[in-house]
């Protein structure tokens, strides 16, 4: 199945088998793989991000008990990170997936719009209608579903 054609509920298990539980993560995820291996510190590729400090060593901590960042040890404040694919096949596969999303624009957007609230909902969920949009948040491209709010 094409990433630009997927559902949120796909969006939301690829996500989920991931362990992606928020944009921070998901962004330092993007920026080691594009810089495969990177001998920089987390403050470092917090302001390169644009985020708070603990926020990048809480992602990098999450991302490696997943599996897909390898660190070396603390030495002279900076570390060697590398990204890594786990070797589960459920977790390529859903990596897959979310890499051909976030080729286009409107993949990305569909992804931040995902992560932006933190915790997607676990697969299956979206069958409740608790996806949708609340008062003030606008609806992701590509989303069919209507609100009317009384």
């Amino acid at each position: 199945m094409s990433g630009e054609h997927s559902s949120d509920a796909d969006l939301d298990g690829w996500l989920y088998t991931l362990g992606i539980t928020s944009l921070c993560q998901w962004d330092v995820l993007i920026f080691l793989y594009r810089h495969q291996t990177s001998l920089v510190g987390a403050d470092s590729i917090a302001r390169f991000l644009g985020y708070a400090n603990g926020q990048v060593v809480a992602a990098l901590d999450v991302l490696e008990g997943v599996g897909f960042v390898v660190r070396s040890r603390v030495s002279l404040i900076v570390r060697l990170y590398q990204f890594s694919v786990p070797w589960d096949h459920s977790q390529g596969d859903a990596w897959a997936h979310l890499l051909a999303l976030a080729t286009h624009r409107a993949g990305r957007v569909r992804l931040s719009t995902r992560l932006r609230g933190g915790q997607p909902p676990k697969p299956g969920a979206a069958a409740g209608g608790s996806t949708l949009p609340g008062r003030g948040q606008a609806a992701a491209p590509g989303d069919q579903a209507v609100r009317a709010d009384t």
